[in-house]
């Protein structure tokens, strides 16, 4: 059994750092907060259905990939929530967290939820979602005769259910280990070795892809410096002998540097100069700003006054190490 960790989406981490600098009057505000409540509640949900896995009780090699991205043909991306693969067959999963009643039109493949005040809103339909990954799926391991199962799980448990298709089936979470059950029955006959399973599964991981983001927000919407988070990140802390230091609450930490990269990472570059550090992170010193990019020692390019600093992907676990 191997049971990947879920890793929070790039998109889901730009908003985060979005909603802690992004200025509450600006035009945008509530597109943005919106966009970070449905992306945090889908994660949510994804957790949810990531704990059943550890109560499967199978005996024989199976593996549980979280987040899957791939590029189809004509560059498409096919971003899978979840993909169980065993020696019989592969199963993906659609995770959806919505609350309310939720009814599918067969004719029209369009979904809506309605609310309990009467609201009615259009979602896109998971299951049209879920099958677009199954040809996908199929077409690019054609020649491994793997079979190709899906399934849409609804992770909260007050959501009701409309109107079904026939062809894919949706449930709640509780009924995942007894579809997987009938799914062993569908599928008795192993295809692959454990062996041949485990090399499958890395020559898909090495087709992954990373989703970009391509969403920019200018710089002057959103709040520069170091912010406190035991403030809720509303005050600036300033930086004095090594350690930062909230005025108000009078916080002090030396990881938060980290936290704060990650935010400039994520929202202006993935390269910074010394100037351009002491802009964001409201330093005055030039010697302090340099002392801080040595300390943890980022690959560069240039000479000493035009020097230019190269933020790894691994950012936070990179930083970690010079604590």
């Amino acid at each position: 059994m191997v049971v990947a960790m879920r890793e929070k989406p790039l998109k889901l981490l730009w908003l985060e750092a979005l909603m802690r600098r992004l200025l509450k009057d600006d035009v945008e505000f509530h597109y943005y907060q919106e966009q970070y409540r449905r992306l945090d509640a889908g994660f949510a949900g994804e957790q949810k259905v990531d704990r059943v896995w550890h109560e499967l009780i199978y005996p024989n090699t199976f593996f549980v990939l979280h987040n899957v991205c791939l590029v189809n043909t004509a560059q498409h991306l096919h971003q899978i929530d979840t993909l169980f693969i065993c020696p019989q067959f592969m199963l993906v999963i659609e995770i959806k967290n919505i609350h309310g009643r939720l009814e599918f039109d067969q004719h029209t493949h369009q979904c809506t939820r309605t609310k309990v005040d009467g609201t009615v809103e259009g979602f896109p339909n998971a299951l049209t979602q879920t099958e677009r990954h199954i040809r996908f799926l199929k077409d690019v391991f054609a020649s491994c005769s793997l079979p190709v199962e899906g399934a849409v799980i609804i992770a909260n448990p007050s959501t009701i259910i409309v109107n079904p298709t026939n062809n894919l089936p949706i449930f709640h979470v509780s009924g995942l280990h007894k579809y997987l059950q009938s799914l062993f029955k569908k599928h008795p006959k192993k295809i692959m070795t454990d062996n041949h399973l485990s090399q499958f599964v890395q020559g898909l991981l090495a087709k992954r892809t990373i989703p970009q983001i391509h969403t920019t927000i200018a710089p002057s919407r959103f709040r520069h410096g170091v912010l406190c988070p035991k403030c809720s990140y509303q005050n600036n802390m300033y930086f004095h002998r090594g350690i930062w230091k909230c005025p108000f609450c009078h916080y002090r930490s030396i990881e938060i540097f980290a936290e704060t990269m990650l935010d400039y990472r994520l929202l202006v570059s993935h390269c910074i100069t010394n100037q351009q550090l002491r802009a964001f992170f409201k330093i005055n010193s030039n010697d302090a700003a340099t002392r801080l990019l040595r300390k943890y020692q980022f690959p560069y390019t240039g000479t000493y006054k035009d020097r230019v600093y190269h933020l790894p992907e691994n950012l936070l676990e990179h930083m970690k190490k010079f604590y």
